[in-house]
């Protein structure tokens, strides 16, 4: 349990280093762009999972919609696997310290609301009502 209700906020630190920066950059690592003309399990594996997830999220949006594809599924896919690497033993989640889910939230929520600000004003200023 915790002593001091600030201490989700910490970040966990090895040795006096970040841990963080480490588990972030490990699924990216694992993330293995190849040149070859015949691909293997991991490289088709990817793929398989890129298109499932672009072709389930992008069925009801309309063409305009769609140009937000890219960053939504870079970022499911950086969330799935940095949560599955909390299964791990002795491992730190990532997603579970506030200042990474708002890191990722804010900006994310910022962008629709300006665009929907830009491109459609009334409708955007009623929602907010």
């Amino acid at each position: 349990m915790n002593e001091n209700l600030f201490a989700s906020f910490i970040t966990p630190t090895m040795m006096g280093l970040p841990i963080v920066v480490l588990i972030i950059m490990l699924p990216s690592m694992l993330m293995i762009s190849s040149k070859r003309l015949i691909s293997n399990r991991l490289n088709s594996f990817q793929q398989w999972l890129i298109k499932l997830i672009t072709k389930q999220m992008m069925l009801i949006h309309s063409p305009k919609g769609r140009t937000w594809s890219l960053m939504l599924v870079s970022l499911i896919i950086f969330i799935g696997s940095t949560n599955l690497l909390g299964l791990l033993p002795h491992t730190f989640t990532p997603t579970t310290q506030l200042s990474t889910n708002l890191g990722m939230a804010i900006p994310l929520w910022a962008g629709a609301v300006i665009l929907g600000f830009r491109h459609k004003l009334k409708s955007s200023l009623a929602h907010f009502l």
